[in-house]
């Protein structure tokens, strides 16, 4: 688990794209006809290239931010409490770092931080550095609490006492934030479900017993009968999951590329139920 700088994901997502247009250049090449039969598959295995390492990548930074978001109050606790006992700022990070009150990613960026205040580096300029190596909205609201107030000539020891306790609130208002946002994903998958059942009755209901009368299925869907349908709703099912996920993913967790979990899980499942219970035409 660590940080996962933003030229990696540029140079991930890159290369997938990449892989993608190798590949349908490579189909179109080899066999027209595949690409126009196998279009549907094509494009998802297209969206899956895409999606999985940008999904894996932010998954882990995101584990990573969530990691030291859920350390930062006990830290400011940590700090404000050594000062109280007439430390300097610098031994009080570093004491909370000895007695082991913050672990894993926290500590490590604590431990740069002392590091640059203990070579000369300001405060002020330390805890910028902090702030922009890590860049979360918890962190980045503390830093600038703490950067105005020391701007402004007030005292370091009384900001860290005071802000302890906001940062307790703000991870509680997160939580009741997102515990308040579930209903709606799972809205979100409710409706997707409705569109697969749907989709299944009527291709097998309505549209499939019609196999036989060709002139009425001519004229609703000309050229392809029941196969227009279904390539119809398979393209509708793979849209609307990959929208929806994304969807999901900004309600959610109040970022879009949160939801790319969510599209893959829907493209997915959705794609295995209509590959038993309406199979594509080539099948």
């Amino acid at each position: 688990m660590g940080k996962i700088l933003p030229k990696t994901k540029k140079l991930v997502l890159g290369a997938s794209f990449a892989a993608v247009l190798i590949m349908i250049i490579a189909i179109g090449v080899i066999s027209t006809r595949t690409l126009t039969t196998y279009i549907n598959e094509i494009f998802l295995v297209s969206v899956l290239i895409v999606l999985v390492p940008s999904a894996i990548l932010d998954f882990k930074h995101q584990r990573w931010i969530s990691a030291i978001e859920d350390q930062m109050p006990l830290l400011v606790r940590g700090v404000a409490e050594s000062q109280e006992t007439g430390m300097t700022l610098i031994k009080a990070f570093e004491k909370v770092i000895d007695n082991k009150m913050v672990s894993g990613p926290l500590a490590k960026e604590v431990k740069q931080l002392v590091i640059q205040m203990s070579w000369g580096t300001s405060f002020e300029d330390a805890l910028t550095n902090f702030k922009n190596t890590i860049n979360s909205p918890i962190v980045n609201r503390f830093c600038v609490l703490v950067l105005e107030a020391s701007r402004s000539g007030g005292t370091i020891k009384k900001v860290f006492t005071a802000t302890s306790g906001f940062m307790e609130e703000m991870k509680e208002i997160d939580h009741d934030t997102n515990a308040q946002m579930k209903p709606y994903i799972i809205v979100i998958y409710a409706a997707f479900a409705v569109f697969i059942v749907t989709a299944i009755l009527l291709v097998r209901s309505f549209f499939a017993p019609l196999a036989g009368t060709q002139d009425v299925l001519s004229s609703l869907a000309p050229g392809g009968g029941t196969s227009n349908f279904k390539d119809f709703f398979y393209q509708n099912m793979m849209v609307s999951a990959l929208t929806g996920g994304l969807m999901a993913g900004k309600i959610g967790e109040r970022r879009v590329a949160s939801g790319m979990k969510h599209s893959i899980l829907l493209l997915v499942t959705g794609y295995a139920i209509f590959l038993v219970l309406i199979p594509p035409g080539w099948m």
